[in-house]
This record gives C-alpha cells, sequence and structure tokens, in this order.
C-alpha cells in the first residue's frame, strides 16, 4: 500500500530518475492495487480496465505527477469518463475525470443542466477541478460546482474533474486498511456520477 515515503520520488529532478522511481516504486503499487478496484467498481452495467501512465511523451522533464487510470475501454481511457488514482507530489488523489478527448461526447449526450444535479451530490469534503494536467482544485460547493460545470459548457479545452485527495502528511499514510477503504469509498462515491453518465453516452 501507499506511504509517506513514495512522495519522496519527486525529489529526484532527472528524468531518467524519476522515470526509474515511478516503475520501481509507484508503479508496482499501483498494479498491486488495480484487481481490487476493478473488482470493487464492477458490476452488471461495467467492467473496467486499469492503465498505468507510461509517460511515452517525456524525452526533457520529468512527469509532475503519475497515476493509474480506471477505464471500461481495454485499450486506452482518455476517450472516454474514467477514474483515476494517482500522485501530485502533495497528495494522492482519487477523481472521476471527464477529459478533453472525451468532452464532446459527453456534452452531445448531456446538457449542463442534467450535468449539475450529478456533481452537486458530492460530498462537502470533495473537490472540484475544470483542469486535470494542474494540482489545484476548489472545494465541492454548490457555488463552485456551478461555476465548473458553466466553464466546462462555455470553454472549448475546459475539463471536468472530481474526487478526493489525502495530503502527503496525512496519518492515512499509517494505515494501509483505513487508506484502502478510503479510495474505495471515494470510487464508490463517485460512481453515482459516473453511472448515469456513462448511461447517457452509450
Amino acid at each position: 500500500m501507499f506511504t509517506k515515503s513514495d512522495f519522496e520520488i519527486f525529489n529526484d529532478d532527472t528524468l531518467a530518475g524519476r522515470m526509474q522511481l515511478i516503475k520501481t516504486v509507484i508503479d508496482p503499487k499501483f498494479e498491486a492495487i488495480a484487481p481490487t478496484i476493478v473488482t470493487h467498481l464492477a458490476n452488471d452495467d461495467h467492467q473496467f480496465y486499469a492503465h498505468v501512465a507510461k509517460h511515452l511523451r517525456r524525452f526533457k522533464n520529468p512527469p509532475v505527477d503519475t497515476w493509474v487510470a480506471f477505464s471500461e475501454n481495454a485499450r486506452s481511457y482518455k476517450a472516454l469518463p474514467h477514474f483515476e488514482l494517482g500522485f501530485w507530489p502533495d497528495r494522492l488523489f482519487i477523481y472521476f475525470d471527464i477529459l478533453d478527448e472525451s468532452k464532446a461526447r459527453v456534452q452531445a449526450s448531456l446538457t449542463p443542466a442534467e450535468l449539475l444535479p450529478l456533481f452537486k451530490t458530492l460530498p462537502a469534503n470533495y473537490v472540484i477541478s475544470n483542469n486535470h494536467g494542474v494540482p489545484d482544485t476548489k472545494p465541492a460547493t454548490p457555488e463552485n460546482i456551478d461555476q465548473a460545470i458553466k466553464k466546462f459548457d462555455q470553454y472549448k479545452h475546459s475539463e471536468l474533474v472530481a474526487g478526493r485527495a489525502v495530503p502527503a502528511d496525512a496519518a492515512l499514510f499509517d494505515d494501509p486498511k483505513a487508506l484502502e477503504q478510503y479510495i474505495l469509498t471515494t470510487f464508490e462515491t463517485l460512481m453515482s456520477i459516473y453511472t448515469p453518465i456513462m448511461a447517457a453516452i452509450k
């Protein structure tokens, strides 16, 4: 299971060094927990596949984050709404994502008025964002959700990202079973958004 020391991979500022640490420290942990998450998310209507980030387009700068994605597409994940579990240097994140690659498909099937009540089911301690490529998020308050849905609708490359994060110094990392349950519970909550969206776009 993940520990506080996992975040030390970001102390290596070289591409080769950080990539080696991601492959030897983080990726095996993603691969170890992935079957549990896939099984937990699966039901009669949804079968998931794990996709560990490979960072293949990195030629100079080291990755600023790393993740494993869970999608119903066995070959890739970005073209569909999906889930991600990953690391920024200061947090472990557990997110539901509608990225640029799947945005048009979602917008063709769901209006902002239909998306809004789905995201407003998020508990108060969840966060929301319009950009998966930066760590900044906002609390999932009704006002911030309104703004995020509006921005998603109005700006071509605006995305929707929602979920929870665990700060790198959190005591939760000292209790592997509690951390695993936190991750699974977060994905369960996010399924309430994922399921109706996938029903609409299929």
